[in-house]
């Protein structure tokens, strides 16, 4: 089985002319302000999905910052996975500083969703505020039995769009404030996991966090991957962060960091499969 837990999904009108969305969006901008940055509906998906030979993913958005562009992706992701029972898996994606981000966030596991993710903030770190925010979305989440993905990038190399200006401190912050929440780290979380084979004190907060693979081949050597993994065992799963990059790109990847058979197959897909229940 195949897993990607890292997926991006626009509704039709948003893929067609995403430009009457960019004013007051900062984050949409940063990422898609380029008409070449890709926007993907679910026809493209399923197709390539269906050529990666991956059985389900999970969905989401953009962290939007206007309530009723995050209602708007949101309603119409609970669409695609009623559409898709058992293939998509729907994630709530917004701004967790607005105001409004806590009851969007419970009317949308009430009405099914799956999860939250991907949490996103670009301008600043995980900051008190913030880590506040992401908390009590955590403790919503471990209400509804639901997991939580959470944007966190490394805090040292090249600028790049979407990087965030957060320590790996903070990162391990939120990680001991979401104990008991089934939390997604994207993007390797970070880097946290090279820390933790370093101290313990990291290790012992990790029995109920996942590290995606989003944008690994751009940010880390392969061998990452397996020393980490060599300490933490099937602590990492599948995060494509398509469309940015496609299934086999990552295949590659994870033969190129030698790891063995049934840590690829973890990886692809049986981790998270145990982990949410899928």
């Amino acid at each position: 089985m195949i897993i990607d837990a890292h997926v991006h999904l626009s509704p039709p009108d948003l893929a067609a002319d995403r430009s009457p969305y960019l004013a007051g969006e900062k984050g949409l901008a940063i990422l898609y302000g380029d008409p070449k940055a890709p926007l993907v509906t679910t026809a493209a998906l399923l197709a390539d999905l269906d050529l990666a030979k991956v059985d389900k993913a999970l969905v989401m958005g953009f962290p939007w910052t206007v309530e009723d562009n995050a209602r708007r992706h949101n309603d119409w992701l609970l669409e695609e996975g009623q559409k898709y029972p058992g293939r998509l898996y729907p994630l709530a994606a917004f701004d967790p500083r607005e105001p409004w981000a806590y009851r969007h966030a419970e009317a949308f596991l009430e009405a099914g969703g799956f999860g939250l993710g991907e949490l996103c903030v670009y301008d600043e770190g995980l900051t008190p505020k913030l880590l506040d925010n992401l908390e009590a979305l955590g403790q919503l989440c471990r209400k509804f039995k639901a997991p939580m993905l959470v944007h966190v990038n490394e805090p040292i190399g090249h600028k790049y769009p979407g990087k965030a200006p957060m320590e790996i401190s903070q990162i391990h912050e939120l990680v001991k404030r979401c104990q008991g929440v089934k939390l997604i780290l994207a993007h390797f979380g970070g880097g946290l996991p090279l820390l933790a084979t370093l101290r313990k004190e990291v290790r012992e907060y990790l029995d109920l966090v996942l590290f995606d693979t989003a944008a690994m081949p751009f940010l880390f050597q392969p061998k990452a991957l397996a020393y980490a993994y060599d300490i933490l065992g099937d602590h990492f799963c599948l995060g494509t962060d398509y469309p940015l990059l496609k299934t086999a790109r990552y295949e590659k990847y994870f033969g190129d960091a030698g790891l063995a058979t049934a840590a690829t197959q973890g990886l692809l897909g049986e981790t998270v499969a145990r982990f949410l229940e899928l």
